[in-house]
């Protein structure tokens, strides 16, 4: 999982004293009070999912996330959640897995990864993958992350066939298989993954499951660049 942005909402609060005589004081200027702060304005969606449009509030509430305002996005995905939509569910899991306006709850995380999951929402499974596999919120199990990533990869999920491509290459919850490894991480590459064009590049640089191959990892590299792998742009040259 990649970090995302956090926002922090700094108030000052600023009180005068002022200290009058009985008679003959100066009139007192008054400062005016600050405007209140204004909530955003219901964006259509938003005013959709207040009928318990699943979809509708899994869009509003991304939206909102996009835009730093996480305490209105929670409970536009909790409801989308609630309600069936699973992509809610996974977006609502990464508030918790980042502690976006609120605390890092790992085992929250995991809770709605995998609701998202079970919904069929592959992202959802590579995400809950990869706490299965780094034991965070739940019991470190490498064979079950395995299997979340292979139910995300079926879906075409990249990051999915990428995270599982990596397990047959270290042998990790799975039979060590590097051809295996090959082969999902060239249908990731195909795909414009730049991170699986990467992992592909590497095998043939170092030889892995296959004789060492510096021009065409090197080629390959090349294609990671183009498909947004900063990494792989410095090993291109």
């Amino acid at each position: 999982m990649l970090n995302r942005p956090r926002a922090l909402l700094l108030l000052s609060l600023c009180t005068v004293a002022i200290a009058c005589k009985e008679e003959a004081a100066p009139p007192l200027e008054v400062p005016a009070p600050a405007p209140k702060e204004k909530k955003s304005a219901l964006s259509p969606d938003e005013t959709k999912c207040k009928n318990n449009n699943a979809t509708a509030c899994a869009t509003a509430g991304r939206a909102r996330i996009d835009s730093e305002e996480y305490a209105l996005a929670r409970p536009l995905l909790e409801k989308g959640c609630k309600h069936g939509s699973a992509e809610a569910c996974d977006d609502l899991g990464w508030i918790y897995d980042d502690g976006l306006g609120i605390d890092v709850d790992k085992a929250k995380a995991e809770e709605f990864y995998g609701k998202a999951c079970d919904g069929n929402f592959a992202r959802g499974c590579t995400n809950q993958g990869v706490m299965f596999l780094s034991g965070e919120g739940v019991g470190k199990d490498p064979a079950k992350a395995a299997q979340l990533f292979t139910k995300a990869c079926d879906a075409k999920n990249w990051t999915g066939c990428k995270n599982l491509g990596l397990r047959y290459l270290t042998g990790e919850g799975v039979e060590k298989d590097e051809q295996k490894a090959k082969e999902l991480f060239e249908g990731g590459c195909n795909a414009e993954h730049g991170a699986s064009c990467f992992d592909l590049a590497v095998m043939y640089s170092n030889g892995e499951g296959m004789p060492k191959n510096k021009a065409k990892a090197k080629t390959i590299f090349a294609r990671s660049c183009e498909y947004g792998h900063k990494k792989a742009c410095e090993l291109a040259k």
